[in-house]
């Protein structure tokens, strides 16, 4: 037992001596990526060209979210001009993840594959009926999208 209280003696030490843990100022969802380098939804929605068809990480304000599942969301630019971000689904068909219904207001990051796509007003109502809000959609319109390989929502 004397031989033994030396070396428990050393791992208690050795575990009160362990780095503390570092919070993140983000809820991950998806994969985990560095938030550097991204560009304000604003300069994408200005220029998409340079965007559309590249990876990119975008940087804005959440102004939906899917309230049915957590499937989509949307970065708001100024007036109504916003991108779209899309949840991944896997080969079952299942999404890859989802975020929470109750994030906008809050800033986030997004990285994936810019596209830019035509509505139908089919389409475009159920979005609309998605978010849970009255608006008299008239479509078809063009939207960016971004399929996220993750989103970093800023914590609260």
């Amino acid at each position: 037992m004397k031989r033994l209280f030396p070396h428990l003696i050393i791992l208690t030490l050795l575990g009160a001596c362990q780095a503390p843990e570092i919070s993140s100022p983000y809820e991950t969802y998806g994969e985990s990526f560095a938030d550097e380098g991204a560009v304000f939804v604003q300069a994408v929605l200005a220029e998409p060209a340079l965007y559309v068809g590249t990876s990119v990480m975008i940087e804005g304000t959440v102004a939906a979210v899917c309230q049915m599942a957590g499937c989509w969301l949307t970065l708001r630019g100024d007036g109504q001009d916003h991108v779209r971000i899309l949840v991944p689904r896997d080969e079952d068909g299942s999404y890859s993840f989802t975020v929470p219904k109750d994030i906008s207001g809050r800033q986030a990051i997004v990285y994936g594959a810019l596209i830019e796509q035509t509505l139908t007003e089919e389409a475009a109502h159920h979005l609309a009926e998605d978010a849970m809000r009255a608006a008299d959609v008239h479509a078809p319109e063009r939207e960016l999208r971004l399929t996220a390989r993750g989103v970093l929502v800023a914590s609260i």
